[in-house]
This record gives structure tokens, sequence and C-alpha cells, in this order.
């Protein structure tokens, strides 16, 4: 019993640890990172750091874009098909509830040499509680709407319905 009481605090230590940070900005510019090409890739491969909603409607996408074009038309952080986002990122928290996070993501985009604007996109991000990790729940593009919810739409719309 007395080895229970030790190791208790000490696995749930273990599982806040396991968060990659407790700071929405931190996760936000790690999954841009790390994950910018996200919504072409297999979503299993970010399956623990992202809403189980979110989840579902990428690999609905993932399935359905198997040769063929789906929901996703363009490159979801800057809504576009051509060009390319430029450097610097620049990553802050829009709002903040304990539960829900807003992290704007502001870049120049570049078209050609001759095209560059500045362009923002903002990652929302979830959890439970204060103490679970925060995972990513959707995606606004530049034209601020929902890449989760128009996803969802085009595959009621188009899909299987599922």
């Amino acid at each position: 019993m007395a080895l229970a009481c030790i190791l208790a605090p000490s696995m749930f230590n273990g599982a806040y640890a396991a968060c990659a940070s407790g700071d929405p900005v931190a996760v936000a510019k790690s999954f841009h990172d790390k994950h910018a090409e996200f919504s072409s890739e297999d979503p299993a491969k970010i399956k623990t750091i992202i809403t189980p909603r979110f989840f579902g409607a990428l690999d609905r996408e993932y399935k359905c874009a198997q040769g063929d074009v789906c929901a996703i038309e363009a490159d979801p952080w800057t809504d576009a098909q051509d060009g390319k986002m430029g450097k610097p990122v620049e990553f802050a928290t829009v709002s903040h509830s304990g539960t829900e996070a807003a992290v704007s993501m502001t870049f120049p985009f570049i078209l050609d040499k001759a095209h560059r604007e500045q362009k923002h996109a903002t990652i929302l991000l979830q959890r439970k509680s204060a103490t679970e990790c925060w995972l990513i729940s959707d995606l606004k593009g530049p034209r601020g709407e929902s890449l989760l919810q128009n996803v969802e739409a085009w595959h009621k719309q188009y899909g299987n319905g599922s």
C-alpha cells in the first residue's frame, strides 16, 4: 500500500509530462512545424494529437482522396492551390479559456517574386480539463472558414454520408 502511495503521484505527473506542452502556442507551432502536410497524409500519424472529431473528418478525406479530389482542394494553411508560406511564421494566442484556445499564425504568402502578402490562419485547440493535453481541433485558413466543417459538409453532401 505504501508503494502505491509513492508511485501514484509520479504516475499522474508522468501523464501530464507526456503532453508536448501546456502552452497552446507551443502546441500549435509544433503541429505546424512537424505536420505541415497533415491534410494530404495518413491522419493515423497524428491521431494522438488531434481531437477524435477532427481525426474522423481527416480520415474520411484521406480515404476519399486516394486518386481523387475530395473536400480539400487547396492547402488549408494558405487557402491557395499555388504559392507557398514564407518566413517568419509567427504564432500568438488569440483566446484561451482553459479548455479551448485559438492560436493565430501570421506568415508571408509568396505567390511569385512580385506577389507577397501577409496572411493569417487560426489553429483551434481543445482539452477536456486543465490537466489534459491540448489537441488540435480545427484549422481556419486565411478566409476564416473551418476546415473541419468544410470537410464534414462536403462528405455529407458528396461522400457516403458518414
